[in-house]
């Protein structure tokens, strides 16, 4: 029902009562139909939140926040949101939308809320559309404020009232804080209600239901701000570079960068990233939204281009000048995987950025695969990326490529590397085509490719990602948790990463000494994790050296981590340190504590213990007590949310190592050891949970992760059961990682039901007539380089089998000069090999390497168009003659093709290469009931049969 404004009484007694009564009666029969007055109600009974929710996500965890249909004020839901803090005083703001509304004296803003501690007021949004707010350049906006909740956990209703007298008084205010500016009220109107909470440590809770505003009469048309217009205008950054340091605002900055892919901004902010890549530099509501939560952006910026797409010369075509429509953009990004041969092009697009962008002269990024120092002249920003999950290449490998492309740039370039956090292309798309499950990157995985990066001096990180960080499916979560833990790390050690550099790289054996360990928490679960770990426990080590001290990280090294991480972990571990100060106090920081270490000093440097090492670890080595005192701060910000994630992160990981322990059983392949490795980690995980809810957060923590150690020594286990039946991990896809083990026993017990192999498609593949090579449709490339002398034939001397092996070789056209290969030495690739979906390729060959090969990373590979180069085959060492295979199922039909490349300097030999392709049953559904009791026996002979039938195969 709609009403009228009431005017006041003192009004009507004036003197003036009949001029005034005429005045009311013309502006009633003057305004148009939709000024009458109205009620405004929310009752909160969808489904969908509807409050905004603003806070520093580095002080405070937004854990809940939804629409509760038990907890309601009035009728069925309420709006709920749960919050966590670590220390007193940290502000929330929770903004409700409500329409537009004139400022009258009797307007009122009320709402019903509930919490479990009192303090929270209200508040409503006085926007002024005719004053222009000095500070952001957008209208004025003002807040009035109302009652308080005044009890805890029980229903207040709180109100906010725009009275004649309050407004009078709020206006003195207002025009004092705008002094000099005049204070310009016409037309003003509240747009917003909003909430303030004061949190204090620990969990609080807020439910809001029932608002109401009345009356509601809409403000003239024409005085109506856009929501948008009222967005504070994020300032244009100042960023500098000292040598390889940067800095934002004037304090060090390392930036943390990850991929838009249409999620909520507020993922990013819980999260911790820093700088987003968006796809669109004149997005301007999402830069605003990002910015608005101190996210700064990055994105590709434009280019003049010619016809053909190319770009053109700065001095033939430029940009227009970059204007504020780029504020909140913090650098320029050109892209990832920038080959050589395009340098060209990218310096023309330079040219033309920066001399479009002379105001603000922000720097750019180019992640490039080679040429670094070319590259490093054009840009500020370098990345040197490099995917090795799931792949032959280990972390040794990856820390050799970082600190080798980063030796390659100019001194002084700041570097920073783009970290995997998902399969590569081909092992998804072949998943999803085949209606598989999709392989997971462990969240453990993350966390050393993250380490290896500091360890290397990179200066940022970007988690590279091409599916939503929201996405749902097996290890999605994990790695959502994995990425909010590492932030909290990086923001906690950024004093260090942005201001220091590396002075020292080493490798360390981390001794233990299980006799003296008198360790209180050392539970028989981490007892467990100590008895599986029969791997030789190392770890790479780096000292940073900054203004606050000095940094020591570690990462622990184990052998086929990239595929399933193993225990990588040890209870007493004593390092030894060369060149501490005897004077410095040193200090373990763990986002739960700052804990002190025990040192002592021994021939050759300080030995320092380690009460428990677990993948990896941060000492802080400082002689001002300061320092140390600063970062317990920050760390009691974050404590409880740490504690919280890593208790989250263990159930997650613990739910699915569960279920495909349960897909094993069920196909026969069982461990016995797995019963009780998941009663351990059960166990252990509980203990993290009552210390949790005993607000015992370090060892909440700790136990959390030893689950997840627990865990891995499970998935290790059970994968190394897989591989021992091929002659390399990358051989199948099912063998790159924990989750696809299933299909892994599901084709070998497909390949027991299939026929013998035919006869090789390759006629030439034994390497007996240059002719046959050369007609079946053969081909290879050289290198143009004059660094090195490449030799590439069928040679007699060195054959594993007939007369003849194909002989690939490399040696420096210069003795003693260095050589540093951007392209393969020489390819080899087969020819066509059609197959189509439902087909299993399998190749098998022999190789020899007569030496080992140097000059570069890649070394001798061998792999598939199909599949790619993140699945191949590759060696390095030398070795005699040995067998290898290449086991593909192939999930779409095209003309395929084998590469052999040789990268470096080496010399490879490689004979008796068959392709066979084989057309395989489709698995039996198997409907399990209790009457086949006889069903296991004969699972475990199929099983058998299988593995027979692959010797057979294979050999």
């Amino acid at each position: 029902m709609r009403s009228v404004p009431r005017f006041r009484l003192n009004t009507l007694l004036s003197s003036n009562f009949c001029l005034t009564l005429l005045a009311a009666v013309a502006w009633l029969l003057s305004c148009p139909a939709d000024t009458f007055a109205e009620d405004f109600q929310n009752d909160f009974e969808s489904e969908q939140t509807s409050c905004r929710i603003e806070f520093d996500p580095r002080k405070v965890a937004l854990k809940t926040h939804e629409r509760n249909q038990t907890l309601a004020f009035a009728g069925q839901g309420a709006e709920r949101m749960q919050f966590v803090a670590g220390e007193h005083g940290v502000p929330v703001q929770i903004e409700c939308a409500m329409p537009p509304s004139r400022i009258l004296d009797e307007l009122t803003l009320s709402i019903s809320v509930f919490s479990n501690r009192p303090g929270l007021q209200i508040f409503g949004r006085v926007v002024f559309p005719n004053q222009t707010d000095p500070d952001t350049g957008r209208p004025l906006t003002r807040i009035i404020g109302g009652e308080t909740l005044e009890k805890s956990n029980s229903w207040q209703r709180i109100a906010c009232r725009t009275n004649d007298d309050a407004i009078a008084k709020h206006l003195i205010l207002w025009r004092a804080s705008l002094k000099p500016t005049e204070l310009d009220p016409r037309g003003m109107y509240i747009d917003r209600i909003i909430l303030k909470q004061t949190l204090g440590p620990g969990m609080t809770e807020i439910l809001i239901d029932d608002l109401r505003v009345n009356p509601v009469v809409k403000p003239n048309a024409e005085a109506l701000v856009s929501p948008n217009d009222l967005q504070p205008k994020m300032t244009a950054p100042r960023i500098r570079f000292q040598l390889d340091q940067l800095q934002v605002q004037g304090r060090p900055f390392f930036p943390i960068v990850i991929p838009y892919q249409k999620e909520a901004p507020e993922l990013f902010e819980q999260l911790g990233a820093n700088v987003v890549w968006i796809d669109n530099y004149l997005n301007r509501d999402l830069i605003d939204q990002f910015n608005r939560r101190g996210i700064w952006a990055t994105a590709w910026p434009p280019s003049a281009k010619s016809n053909q797409g190319t770009i053109l010369d700065a001095r033939q075509a430029n940009l227009v000048p970059f204007g504020r429509e780029t504020d909140g953009i913090l650098f320029w990004n050109l892209g990832v995987r920038i080959e050589p041969e395009t340098h060209p092009q990218l310096k023309h697009w330079v040219h033309q950025v920066k001399s479009s962008d002379r105001e603000q002269n922000r720097p750019l990024l180019a992640d490039v695969t080679g040429d670094e120092l070319i590259f490093s002249r054009d840009v500020e920003m370098l990345g040197v990326s490099k995917h090795i999950l799931q792949s032959p290449y280990s972390y040794r490998d990856y820390s050799a490529h970082l600190q080798e492309r980063k030796q390659m740039a100019q001194p002084g370039t700041f570097v920073m590397t783009w970290l995997q956090t998902e399969p590569s292309r081909a092992v998804t798309q072949y998943r999803k085509a085949a209606g598989l499950s999709p392989a997971v990157i462990e969240p453990e995985q993350i966390r050393l490719q993250t380490y290896a990066a500091l360890c290397a001096g990179c200066k940022g990180l970007g988690f590279w990602n091409w599916t939503p960080l929201n996405a749902e499916g097996p290890g999605y979560k994990e790695r959502r948790l994995v990425l909010e833990q590492l932030c909290q790390e990086l923001t906690l050690l950024e004093p260090f990463l942005a201001s220091g550099e590396v002075i020292h790289r080493f490798n360390i054996d981390l001794e233990t000494n299980q006799q003296e360990n008198q360790n209180a928490d050392s539970t028989s679960g981490a007892k467990a994790a100590s008895r599986n770990g029969s791997e030789p426990l190392s770890a790479a080590a780096a000292v940073v050296r900054s203004e606050h001290g000095l940094l020591i990280l570690l990462n622990g090294m184990e052998e086929n981590a990239q595929y399933v991480p193993g225990p990588m972990g040890q209870s007493d571990v004593r390092v030894m340190i060369r060149g501490l100060p005897e004077s410095a106090f040193l200090w373990q920081i763990t986002p739960t504590g700052l804990w002190p270490l025990e040192t002592r000093r021994v021939t050759g440097g300080t030995e320092i213990r380690l009460p428990r090492f677990n993948m990896t670890a941060a000492l802080m080595v400082a002689t001002d007590q300061g320092v140390a005192q600063e970062i317990e701060r920050e760390i009691q910000k974050v404590q409880v949310r740490s504690a919280e994630l890593a208790i989250e992160l263990a159930e997650a990981k613990f739910a699915r190592v569960v279920d495909v322990d349960s897909e094993l059983m069920q196909a026969s392949v069982g461990l016995p050891e797995a019963s009780h490795l998941l009663d351990e980690s059960r166990r252990t995980l509980e203990i993290a949970r009552e210390a949790f809810t005993k607000e015992q957060y370090h060892q909440a923590r700790t136990n959390a992760e030893l689950t997840c150690q627990l865990l891995r020594i499970l998935q290790r286990l059970y994968w190394q059961q897989a591989v021992r039946h091929v002659s390399s991990p990358t051989s199948m896809p099912h063998t790159i990682c924990f989750q696809t083990l299933p299909d892994y026993w599901k084709l070998i017990q497909q390949l027991g039901k299939a026929n013998s192999a035919a006869s090789s498609h390759l006629r030439s593949g034994r390497f007996e007539d240059p002719d046959a090579m050369l007609v079946e449709g053969w081909t290879k490339d050289v290198t143009s380089s004059k660094e090195v002398i490449v030799y590439d034939a069928l040679d007699p001397e060195t054959a594993h089998e007939g007369d003849y092996c194909l002989r690939m070789a490399s040696i420096p056209s210069e003795a003693e000069h260095p050589v540093k290969l951007q392209e393969p030495a020489v390819t080899y690739r087969s020819p066509v090999i059609p197959v189509k979906q439902g087909d299993l390729l399998y190749v098998t060959g022999w190789v020899r390497l007569a030496r080992p090969i140097s000059g570069g990373l890649e070394g001798f590979r061998i792999y598939d168009s199909q599949y790619g180069v993140a699945s191949c085959l590759k060696w390095s060492e030398q070795s005699d003659w040995q067998q290898f295979e290449l086991i593909r199922p192939i999930w779409k039909q095209e003309d395929l093709h084998l590469f052999l490349e040789l990268h470096g300097l080496g010399d490879v030999s490689v004979d008796d290469l068959q392709v066979k392709l084989l057309r395989l049953n489709e698995p039996e559904i198997v409907e399990a009931n209790a009457t086949e009791q006889a069903a296991p026996p004969e699972e475990t002979k199929s099983k058998g049969n299988a593995l027979d039938f692959l010797n057979r195969f294979i050999k």
